[in-house]
């Protein structure tokens, strides 16, 4: 009867009107997407930019061609009396005849040494310390006897084996040379030795001195 069917009419439009009326969230909802368009980003592009860049590692030791480096000298003194005279690492360094020298390298150096050497490239008798730091090594030359005065002198930081010096890790490193001259008056040269000699006598009979003289007793 049509008096029946008048709540079960409300109830079905009540359903339509909500059914109807959406959120705003479900408006706005993420759309789905396309395989396609994933494989088509630049995502790849950037894994291969990421690929080809350069690792880091460790850094590389001295090639054999390779032109060794300028030692990083930073200090060099000279000793006197206990008192300390700064050195110009350029030129001619001038120095007293009983100096001691100390010679300081920016550089951590494990077969560096640190000799003198004369006029005649003959290396000067001495004793020496080194020290060797994480950034820096120094090294100590004393003569063992005072050099002479007026007089030119090398002062050289070489390696043990050969020329260069090296850093724990192989790097090469020039060596360092370092002119010195002494204080004071050169002394003179010995006197040289007369080429004449003297002529000897002829074995036998003595020089004759003259006739034979006599006495008459009669």
């Amino acid at each position: 009867m049509p008096g029946h069917d008048l709540p079960r009419l409300a109830v079905l439009a009540l359903v339509v009107a909500c059914s109807s009326r959406a959120p705003p969230e479900v408006a706005h909802a993420i759309p789905e997407v396309d395989a396609s368009e994933v494989s088509s980003t630049p995502a790849s592009a950037d894994a291969s930019a990421v690929a080809a860049s350069p690792s880091p590692g460790p850094e590389p030791t001295t090639d054999a061609g390779e032109a060794p480096a300028i030692t990083p000298v930073s200090a060099v003194v000279s000793w006197v009396g206990g008192r300390e005279f700064p050195l110009p690492r350029d030129g001619t360094a001038v120095v007293d005849p009983t100096a001691s020298f100390q010679v300081e390298v920016s550089a951590h150096l494990t077969d560096g040494r640190l000799a003198l050497d004369d006029e005649q490239d003959v290396m000067v008798a001495s004793s020496g310390t080194s020290e060797v730091g994480t950034g820096f090594t120094r090294y100590r030359l004393v003569p063992d006897e005072p050099l002479r005065p007026g007089t030119t002198y090398l002062l050289r930081i070489d390696g043990s084996a050969g020329r260069e010096v090296h850093d724990p890790l192989g790097h090469a490193y020039a060596p360092v040379e370092i002119r010195l001259r002494t204080t004071g008056e050169r002394p003179a040269p010995p006197p040289r030795r007369s080429a004449k000699k003297k002529r000897a006598r002829p074995h036998g009979r003595p020089k004759s001195t003259g006739p034979l003289q006599t006495t008459d007793d009669g």
